[in-house]
């Protein structure tokens, strides 16, 4: 199980990137689209999916969770019901599902006081239900060198297992990335995931992905090809062409989903034990560790 965000300087890729690992994951996965500039699914992927005889309107998706909170009786009163309310099949299964996006950019506010809740959820589907959470975080908005509090999904990128930045691997992509990259790792590294916990996500094959990592100076974790066809299919949705699910895109986002997911559960652990250390019992067990135990 794991929790990976996806984002990108330039929203170049990221939802098809996302919807190709989600559709060709092998555990159930939840793809939850938080890009703040407004969500695409409804009218493309999901547009002619239905859940029952009930078509996806305006009225589902995460904008409608706000809401919801609202009418909550009691602050530890679960969200997780009315979240469930709002998920859409992403196909013919029953264990690929995603939360459609906003509808409006300017909804994008009324999810500040959301965020703890819907991460909350996240995290429970994650690590109780063992779901793989992909999260469409979209194009990067900076403030002062900083993620936008608003025009981000910022409060999730802080608890993802993995950020990956989704990068073209042409020239002018990667210098549209070099800043983000910068701005990204000092954003996580001042909250709990930690700079580590960004990786790049190459979109492409105009340069090799060591060139690409040496370049920007973080770590290539997963690259996919540059495949039109099938790419066109995940931006317009309807019936899916004989084909694409063997396509060279679909095989490789189903190749590298088992090492993110590797690499996002040795991410999680090393947080799990961030926090036990960070407790006082455990700060005196690994001084004394440290310090030597007594002989005799």
């Amino acid at each position: 199980m794991a929790m990976i965000a996806l984002v990108s300087a330039k929203s170049d890729g990221v939802t098809t990137s996302a919807c190709a690992m989600a559709l060709q994951s092998t555990r159930p996965v939840l793809l939850a689209e938080l890009d703040m500039a407004g969500g695409s699914l409804r009218h493309r992927l999901l547009k002619d999916i239905r859940r029952g005889q009930e078509p996806l309107t305006g009225h589902i998706g995460v904008h409608r969770l706000p809401q919801a909170e609202l009418q909550r009786t009691s602050p530890d009163q679960d969200l997780t019901p009315q979240v469930s309310h709002h998920l859409w099949p992403m196909d013919d299964s029953q264990f690929r599902v995603a939360l459609p996006g906003l509808t409006d950019p300017r909804q994008a506010a009324s999810l500040t006081t959301l965020w703890p809740t819907l991460v909350n959820v996240l995290q429970l589907t994650d690590q109780q239900l063992k779901w793989d959470v992909i999260v469409d975080g979209g194009r990067m908005v900076l403030e002062g060198g900083r993620l936008h509090p608003v025009l981000t999904p910022a409060a999730v990128l802080h608890q993802a297992d993995l950020v990956l930045l989704v990068v073209r691997t042409t020239e002018e992509a990667q210098s549209l990335a070099y800043p983000m990259v910068r701005a990204l790792q000092a954003e996580l590294e001042a909250h709990s995931s930690g700079s580590r916990a960004l990786g790049l996500l190459l979109v492409g094959d105009e340069y090799h992905s060591t060139e690409v990592e040496r370049g920007l100076e973080v770590p290539v974790l997963g690259q996919l090809p540059w495949d039109e066809a099938a790419a066109s299919y995940l931006r317009r949705g309807g019936r899916m062409p004989r084909g694409v699910s063997r396509s060279r895109l679909m095989r490789a986002a189903k190749d590298i989903m088992v090492p993110l997911r590797q690499h996002a559960d040795r991410r999680q652990l090393h947080r799990q034990m961030r926090v036990h250390a960070a407790s006082p019992a455990v700060a005196r067990i690994m001084q004394q560790i440290q310090q030597g135990v007594p002989r005799g």
